[in-house]
């Protein structure tokens, strides 16, 4: 079955990924770049680190592109190798072929890719809507997730109605106004540029299936939340802006079986970049040292 261009027009293709060429150049560590076929599309990796370590797979933020890891990448690859996924269904490498309409089908797409790349058993990393996939994921597939990684992730708590009303305008008007002022509302600045300019290009120049528009972070039930038998770090910034941090971590220090976290310091959304060295090395930390709590038994453990 043939699909449409993932692009309008072949001048919003070229710009796209001239600007996602740049972005790439200036990652920071050597890399392999994979191109895993589904029924969904054609799914694009770029992996660093040594081959033989253990693995790691990277799920970055809305309409980010796997370039929003830049800052961490270099870190992370020292340990383990590194998978960088860029989501299918948003602008990226990623080609989509049937559109994703559901959270079944985003398990059913990262399944398919992640047993193409021969990864039965991994740790698992998720920032802010990637943070929401990869939850989604670890309940769905508990048994490949060793540990899970949630930074500034979707669905803990409502979000509030300034993130819709500010995230809608961007995506019905991407402009470089429209995306630098939502950007720095959640606190990125320019040392971010390179990503702004791939969302703005992404936006303005790439066909989005409506299905997959629809997907937005819905918040996981008590239930859900508190069946997940995997081991999880949660980081969120003191000052993050998508909804009230401290009140998420304490819902999911209360409800996940197996959980630690803590709010970092100083920072909205944009930790990850802005206090990068710090995440980087709480993430290592826990991906090394945490032991995974009895089966059934109490893990929690703040900060």
């Amino acid at each position: 079955m043939s699909h449409p261009s993932a692009f309008k027009t072949p001048e919003g293709e070229a710009a796209f990924f001239a600007a996602y060429d740049a972005a790439t150049k200036a990652w920071p560590v050597p890399y392999d770049e994979f191109e895993i076929p589904s029924r969904f599309g054609t799914t694009y990796v770029i992996a660093s680190g040594p081959p033989n370590a253990p693995p790691l797979v990277l799920l970055h933020g809305y309409m980010a592109t796997s370039m929003m890891w830049a800052p961490n990448v270099a870190d992370f690859s020292r340990h383990y190798r590194v998978y960088a996924i860029d989501v299918m269904g948003q602008p990226g490498r990623s080609i989509p072929g049937d559109p994703i309409g559901s959270v079944a089908d985003y398990v059913s797409w990262l399944n398919t890719t992640l047993y193409e790349l021969r990864l039965n058993r991994f740790s698992l990393i998720g920032m802010s809507y990637g943070g929401w996939l990869a939850l989604n994921y670890a309940i769905a597939q508990p048994q490949r997730v060793e540990k899970l990684v949630l930074l500034s992730p979707g669905g803990l708590l409502p979000m509030v109605r300034q993130f819709s009303a500010r995230g809608m305008l961007m995506t019905l008007f991407p402009s470089r106004i429209t995306v630098n002022s939502f950007m720095h509302w959640l606190g990125f600045g320019e040392e971010s540029a390179a990503v702004f300019e791939l969302m703005r290009l992404g936006l303005r120049h790439s066909r989005i299936a409506q299905e997959t528009l629809r997907l937005t972070p819905t918040v996981f039930s008590h239930g859900e939340l508190s069946t997940l038998d995997v081991p999880t770090l949660v980081l969120m910034g003191d000052e993050e802006v998508i909804y009230d941090s401290a009140k998420a971590l304490e819902r999911v220090q209360a409800l996940l079986p197996d959980v630690e976290g803590a709010l970092v310091p100083g920072s909205k959304h944009d930790m990850c970049v802005t206090q990068h060295a710090y995440v980087d090395a709480r993430v290592i930390d826990f991906l090394q040292t945490r032991t995974p709590a009895a089966r059934g038994g109490a893990g929690r453990r703040a900060a």
